[in-house]
């Protein structure tokens, strides 16, 4: 097993801690993994953006240069990676706050990428929260990839790196980005 995740979005859409959930839970079904966050220095509203490797073997590197899973959250970071950092399998878009403004078909001609447009924000604010909207897009990231084996495993960090008054939250949020897919 071998996969490289980019994820960007804003500070405080909660990128950063999609990452951190991610590279946790993988390291918990003993995979080597490899964390690398980036931000703006105004955090709340600037760009942020994270690299995720995950693998059977010894990682050398954490930098990322074409990702086989893309995350993005919003229309700047589209706008900023979409060229750059294009994936080999997947996808994800928040459609909530991505219109789509560059055909992904004119600037990727392989036909293997998969591309799912989520509307994490319009789901995370049904289910009572717009700041569970990156556990959504977590949740659809797992079970379209099966970058964790076991959706316990993250719902056994979700509750070793949150409150318990967030624990039902993330659950519901989780489970509502699973059935996205």
């Amino acid at each position: 097993m071998y996969e490289e995740i980019f994820i960007a979005g804003s500070g405080g859409q909660g990128v950063l801690t999609i990452g951190r959930l991610i590279a946790l839970s993988a390291a918990d079904e003993d995979k080597y993994v490899t964390y690398y966050p980036s931000y703006g220095a105004e955090i709340r509203g600037g760009t942020a953006n994270c690299m995720v490797k995950i693998s059977s073997n010894f990682i050398y590197s954490p930098i990322i240069e074409i990702p086989s899973i893309t995350i993005i959250m919003n229309m700047p970071s589209y706008v900023k990676f979409i060229n750059k950092l294009l994936p080999s399998k997947f996808l994800f878009l928040n459609s909530s706050l991505i219109d789509e403004i560059t055909k992904i078909s004119d600037i990727y001609k392989e036909k293997s990428l998969k591309i799912f447009k989520i509307s994490a924000t319009d789901i995370a604010n049904k289910i009572g929260s717009s700041v569970v909207a990156n556990i959504i897009m977590l949740g659809a990231v797992i079970k379209a990839t099966k970058i964790i084996e076991n959706i316990n495993t993250v719902k056994n960090v979700i509750v070793k790196n949150f409150k318990e008054k967030f624990w039902e939250l993330n659950f519901k949020a989780l489970n509502a980005g699973m059935e996205t897919v």
